[in-house]
């Protein structure tokens, strides 16, 4: 891995769920779970990966006084991963066991602040917290405690009912604002002194948020800010901050078509969330292969700059007042038809919220 955690095991858990499974199977489920039950051996040396799983597997968390806070939260995604990999191939009994590991980050969340606040080994909050600064860069690997909070995105609607979803969607809210003048990075690459920094990868699901607590057209809102300012900064400079695995030219790429998926598409019933596409009419070719369909198509009527909002939607003939789909019904092969409009359509893709 080039961070914390072993996030590879999403990336094979989410080929897999989309159907890419010309390979041994069997040896990466084994792998998978070797990964989320061994601690790390570090015959090379060095801190990434599962530096702090001993003492995870010890606590249901990461102490403060004994690892790397925010690790919590990592871990606890990559067991959702391995959950939903079982789940898929009938593995009832290990589904059980990463199912259940995958709610640890619920031991973090503070019920008096909202927040994902630094507790030590003997259950104790961290005193005098301050959610951009306690732990910044530190116990919140490259964050703070208000970016890492909401990175469960493996249960949004869980964390929105954790914190509440006033809370929940006011202070994200003010994040984008607060970042729109700095065009959503980090000056000198601190990011952990700001709240939405798309210069890094805590940050990078959060204009997807707003869809999960009932207000898609935030997400379309700030999904498209972040292509306009973030984005096309210089010829010789066309993004700033840190390119990881190439997570934000590939995340230009999905919300430039209109698509997301805030748990990696790990799910064993994977969905697309949509947001705002750049272009009116767009072409994803799906090869025949892994017994897809030819290509699916989505046509964005009447966008523009201003036409950021959808007003309507329709999913192969169908009206669609969701604000996701079954990943099945694009890799069929069909359409999607977006109207778009310069106002938010409020009553739209607000069912199953």
């Amino acid at each position: 891995p080039v961070m914390v955690a072993e996030h590879e095991i999403p990336l094979i858990v989410g080929a897999y769920q989309m159907g890419i499974r010309d390979f041994d199977i069997e040896k990466a489920f084994e792998a998978v779970v070797k990964m989320q039950t061994t601690p790390a051996q570090k015959v090379g040396g060095g801190l990434a990966g599962n530096r702090d799983l001993k003492v995870y597997l010890e606590h249901k968390y990461v102490p403060y006084d004994k690892g790397r806070f925010s690790n919590s939260l990592e871990y606890s995604f990559d067991d959702w991963a391995v959950s939903q990999f079982a789940r898929s191939l009938g593995k009832e009994e290990l589904y059980k066991i990463f199912k259940v590991r995958s709610n640890w980050w619920k031991n973090v969340i503070d019920p008096e602040t909202g927040f994902a606040r630094m507790k030590d080994s003997e259950g104790n909050w961290l005193k005098d917290f301050d959610p951009f600064k306690s732990g910044a860069n530190h116990h919140y690997v490259e964050g703070n405690a208000w970016q890492l909070t909401y990175f469960v995105p493996h249960d949004v609607p869980g964390l929105i009912g954790k914190i509440g979803k006033k809370t929940f969607t006011d202070r994200l809210e003010w994040g984008f604002k607060e970042s729109y003048q700095w065009r959503f990075n980090g000056p000198n690459d601190q990011y952990w002194d700001y709240p939405v920094v798309q210069g890094n990868q805590q940050s990078m699901h959060f204009a997807f948020l707003f869809n999960w607590a009932g207000k898609p057209w935030l997400t379309q809102k700030w999904s498209r800010a972040i292509m306009e300012r973030y984005y096309g900064y210089g010829v010789s400079d066309a993004y700033l901050g840190d390119e990881d695995q190439g997570q934000m030219s590939a995340w230009f790429v999905m919300n430039a078509i209109g698509l997301f998926q805030t748990d990696g598409g790990t799910n064993a019933n994977p969905v697309y969330e949509i947001g705002s596409p750049l272009f009116k009419e767009i072409h994803i070719d799906l090869g025949n292969r892994y017994k897809r369909g030819k290509q699916f198509i989505i046509k964005a009527i009447n966008n523009s700059r201003k036409n950021i909002y959808i007003q309507k939607a329709s999913l192969n003939g169908k009206n669609l007042n969701n604000f996701k789909f079954p990943v099945s019904e694009l890799l069929n092969g069909g359409e999607l038809i977006l109207e778009m409009g310069p106002e938010p359509n409020k009553n739209r893709g607000i069912e199953n919220n």
